[in-house]
This record gives C-alpha cells, sequence and structure tokens, in this order.
C-alpha cells in the first residue's frame, strides 16, 4: 500500500494530505478545516470523536478514495524522556527501555502509551551504553484518535509526534530545493512552525530529531515575546549540545518578510520554505506553512516503511529472547520469591500427601535452580537502577534555572559548564555533577538571589528527619567588572557553583506562569519599506 492520508491535529484546525509515498512523497490532495471556517472542528476528545470523524469523512470525500490514515499529535500532547540504557540484544531492547521509563514518569504505565527511537552513539564500541528517546502519550488521546478514525471510515495506520514528521518534511524540502540544504547532512539545524495556538521548535542533526521544545500560544501575542522564546530555545539547546551549534533556522511559511526579521534579531540564518512545493497551487498562501506535519508524515513513510514513533504499532520484545531472564530482570528478587514460596508450599504439600524423598529431592533441586536464575536477574536491576541514579536531567535543570531568573532582566547567565561528580574507590557516586555557572548582572543581589532560590529548592526535613539534598555547596564568587560589547548595563561577572544530586523527574515541579498581553492574536505584517 502506497496512498496515503496524513492528518495533523493541531489546537486550531486540522490539516489533512493525500498522496502516494512510492518512490518519494507525493502530495495530491489538501485540506485545511480551520476555526475561521462556518463550522469549525471541535477539540478532540473521546466525547467528540464520533461526530469529529463523521463530520471530518464528508470533508475528505474531495481527497479521493479512502486510504490508511497517518495522524500526528502536537508537541505539548506528549512526553519526550531521552534514556541511557546498557547495551542488550535486539529482542531485549524495548523491554529495557520501557523498564527505564517507566522508573522516571509520574503517569501511570497503564495510563500512557509508548514507543522509542533508538538515538545514534558517538562511540563505535559495542560495550558502550546506549541512547534512546522513549516518546508517551496519553491513552485517552490516542483512543480519541482511534474512535475519530473509525468514525471517519478510515484504517489507522500511524500515531507519531509532530516533530518527528515536521524534520521528515524539511528533509523532502532539501531533496525538492524547496529549501535551501545545509552544507553538510550532518549539519545542526532547526525547523520552526507557527499557528495561532502556538508553535514548535525541532533540532534536526543528520535527519535525527534531537530536541524539541513547544511554544507556548500567549508567546504568539507579540513578536518580541515570539523572538525572546526563540533566544531562550537556542540556548537551551547550545547548553546542551556545545560542539553541534545550530547553523541555520528553517521557517515553514507564515507570510513575506518574517525570515529576515527573525534572522536579524537571533543572528542565525533564517529561511523560510514551502511545505507543499510543488504541490496544490490553489491552497491559500497564509495556510501553506499550517501543512508542514501533514507533509512530513508522507514523507516520514516514503522514507521508511515504518515510522520513527509509531503509537498504533509500539516497538515489543521480540520471540527468540530468554523470556525467563526478561521477567526475572524486570520483576526482580520479589518475583523470585513469590515463585519460591508457592514451589516450597507445592513441596510441602506434596511430601505430605506422597511421602516420597524422591518428589521432595526433585523439587528442591528445582527450586534451587530458580533461585540462582532469579539472583542474577536481582543483581542486574539493581544495576540498573543504581546505573539510572548516576545522572542529572539537564533539561529539568536549564528549565528550573530560567524559572530562577529575575524577571527584571538584572542577572544573565552567559556560560553553564557540569562535569560528572567524582565515584569513590568504593563504587559510591555522592555528587551526581559540578555545576558552573559564569554570569552577568548590573549588581550582587541578583546574584545573592539566585543562591538564596537554589537553597530553597531543596526538600525541607519534617520533625528532624534526614533529607537528601538537590544542591549543596551553592557558592559565589567575583564581582569584578566585565569589559566586551554587547554587555549594556550588565557590567559585574560572578560565578555560582553548586553540586547537584539525583532527583527524581516527578519532584521537578516549578510551574513558570506565562501572562499574555490583552492584545487578540496575529503577528504584526513587517514594515513596509516604501516612503508616504
Amino acid at each position: 500500500m502506497s496512498n496515503f492520508i496524513a492528518i495533523d491535529l493541531e489546537a486550531g484546525g486540522v490539516y489533512a494530505v493525500s498522496g502516494s509515498t512510492r518512490g518519494g512523497a507525493k502530495v495530491l490532495h489538501a485540506l485545511a478545516w480551520t476555526s475561521t471556517d462556518e463550522d469549525p472542528p471541535p477539540p478532540l476528545s473521546l466525547e467528540t470523536a464520533k461526530a469529529f470523524g463523521e463530520a471530518l469523512r464528508a470533508k475528505l470525500k474531495a481527497a479521493g478514495p479512502p486510504a490508511p490514515v497517518l495522524v500526528t499529535v502536537g508537541r505539548d500532547r506528549v512526553i519526550l524522556k531521552e534514556l541511557k540504557h546498557p547495551p542488550v540484544p535486539p529482542a531485549d531492547e524495548p523491554a529495557i527501555i520501557r523498564f527505564q521509563a517507566v522508573k522516571e514518569m509520574s503517569e501511570a504505565p497503564d495510563d500512557v502509551v509508548l514507543d522509542y527511537v533508538p538515538l545514534r552513539s558517538a562511540s563505535a564500541d559495542p560495550a558502550a551504553e546506549r541512547r534512546a528517546m522513549a516518546v508517551m502519550v496519553r491513552k485517552e488521546v490516542f483512543q480519541a484518535i482511534q474512535a475519530m478514525t473509525a468514525a471517519a471510515g478510515l484504517k489507522l495506520a500511524g500515531v507519531t509526534p509532530r516533530p518527528y514528521a515536521v524534520a521528515a518534511g524539511l528533509g523532502r524540502a532539501f531533496a525538492l530545493g524547496a529549501a535551501p540544504a545545509p552544507e553538510q547532512k550532518s549539519d545542526t539545524v532547526a525547523a520552526l512552525t507557527l499557528g495561532p495556538g502556538g508553535g514548535e521548535f525541532t533540532v534536526v542533526r543528520g535527519g535525527e530529531m534531537v530536541l524539541t521544545l513547544a511554544i507556548p500560544a500567549p508567546v504568539m501575542a507579540s513578536e518580541a515575546m515570539l523572538v525572546a522564546q526563540l533566544r531562550r530555545n537556542l540556548t537551551v539547546y547550545a547548553g546542551q549540545n556545545p560542539g553541534h551549534p545550530v547553523t541555520a533556522v528553517y521557517l515553514a511559511e507564515v507570510g513575506p518578510g518574517w525570515a529576515g526579521r527573525l534572522e536579524t534579531a537571533l543572528g542565525v540564518p533564517v529561511h523560510d520554505y514551502d511545505p507543499l512545493a510543488g504541490a496544490v497551487p490553489k491552497v491559500p498562501e497564509h495556510l501553506r506553512g499550517r501543512f508542514a506535519g501533514a507533509v512530513g508524515l508522507l514523507a516520514a513513510k516514503a522514507h521508511a516503511d515504518d515510522l520513527p514513533i509509531n503509537f498504533a504499532a509500539p516497538r515489543q520484545p521480540r520471540a527468540g529472547g530468554d523470556p525467563g531472564k526478561r521477567r526475572l530482570l524486570f520483576a526482580g528478587l520479589a518475583a523470585v520469591l513469590l515463585v519460591g514460596l508457592a514451589l516450597g508450599g507445592g513441596i510441602v504439600f506434596r511430601t505430605l500427601t506422597a511421602g516420597t524423598v524422591e518428589t521432595l529431592t526433585a523439587e528442591r533441586d528445582r527450586l534451587k535452580e530458580q533461585l540462582e536464575k532469579g539472583a542474577t536477574g536481582a543483581k542486574q536491576a539493581d544495576a540498573v537502577d543504581a546505573w539510572t541514579k548516576r545522572r542529572v536531567v539537564y533539561l529539568d535543570e536549564l528549565h528550573d534555572l530560567a524559572d530562577r531568573m529575575p524577571a527584571d532582566d538584572s542577572l544573565r547567565v552567559v556560560e553553564f559548564k557540569a562535569t560528572p561528580g567524582a565515584i569513590t574507590k568504593d563504587g559510591k557516586q555522592p555528587i551526581q555533577a559540578n555545576v558552573d555557572l559564569r554570569v552577568a548582572a548590573v549588581a550582587a543581589q541578583p546574584v545573592n538571589n539566585l543562591v538564596s532560590a537554589f537553597e530553597h529548592d531543596n526538600p525541607r526535613p519534617v520533625r528532624g528527619q534526614t533529607v537528601n539534598k538537590y544542591y549543596t555547596g551553592t557558592t559565589t564568587t567575583g564581582g569584578g567588572a566585565l569589559t566586551g560589547s554587547g554587555l549594556g548595563r550588565h557590567t559585574q561577572g560572578f560565578n555560582v557553583k553548586t553540586q547537584v544530586s539525583y532527583r527524581e523527574p516527578n519532584k521537578y515541579d516549578r510551574a513558570p506562569v506565562f501572562t499574555p498581553p490583552k492584545k487578540s492574536w496575529g503577528l504584526p505584517p513587517p514594515a513596509s519599506s516604501s516612503g508616504s
């Protein structure tokens, strides 16, 4: 099957294309169902899915005969976790990644659908640790999509996060010449999609999605807020990947003049591109950029038969591995003890009823073998648990650091440097990371406030109990004058150092609040260059 319908579900509309994936993505029809229509699409939920699908079926009649459907969900509807894991056989990889992802997420495992994609390893050593991106969507969101496609009379072939589709669509634009390709295929670029309901900022390196951040809807109220958000996103990426800078930003069309203005503000080349280049000329220009996700779905399906992330068919453990070893690895010693108790009870019962020494001996040997296997599995599970706690989730640390920054712009972070904590002779790692911040400030007080904010985030003991602090040894030094261009009023330099300990992901509980200005949505048009 090479014909598909790709549907991008946005907060403010539905953007669908139909076409072929044979020999590359070819778009034949496009449909925009937006909030400005007479019958706008309702928010998709389990309650509205049936009516939503029936209305969608009527609108898709012009797209040709029914075909399997691919659907995207926005960055704000999914949870991404970059994981590291020991090398394991391919048949066991899905199980160990799910095991580790479940440990780190705050949602109940039964409430989400989980898939993952392996990430490229920087080491050729087969014994080196592996990296993977685990992606989760709430089950109620996935079930609403299933109900919608069933009501529309369509077969659901794939559900994937929009950033992965946009990354594939950008590769298609490079191949068609709709956007200038980077000098090297391995260069790092960013794809930017914008709309009334917000947008997404996705970093792609060598065709692989390495970072994606949602752009909140309130940011779209003004150009200044959008530029500030994009600068923060670039800073977050640069702090994690200093060796792979973003060489260009690609903006799905939102109107003339925007690429030049953003390039001036960001100091990075910005190119606009048309996701529908070479197809469907009747689509209005102001809507063409909104099809980046839908066209990208076709491109991803054309590039590889399996979507990188597919909640409709997530990666599962393959037959052929040792099921007993996997069971013991993830159940650990507790499962072995349950088996031992069950077998022990069986031994006693059979001994009392049969009273044969031969039966008792055979059951004893069988129990001993199970316990020996369980000991190995328990040690492996303990090793995995200890290994995962030797890390710091730097995305969450940077998020919290941004929330600690003063609102009056009296303090700026110039450099963020983190080094792993030392491992003692007994194999323990008391501190997971040493963080060194180089900051520029207008005075010493904002720096002192930042140090206090680190200390304030530490858990408080209750009734004298001992707690593990997240930050210890937080100090500040410096205060000397800074020189150089572009400093403005931030003329005093300081160093802030702190020691960071492992923290469970659900303990990062800062929640910054964005207060939008009282304006209607809409980015202002570029200033006219002609005189009046």
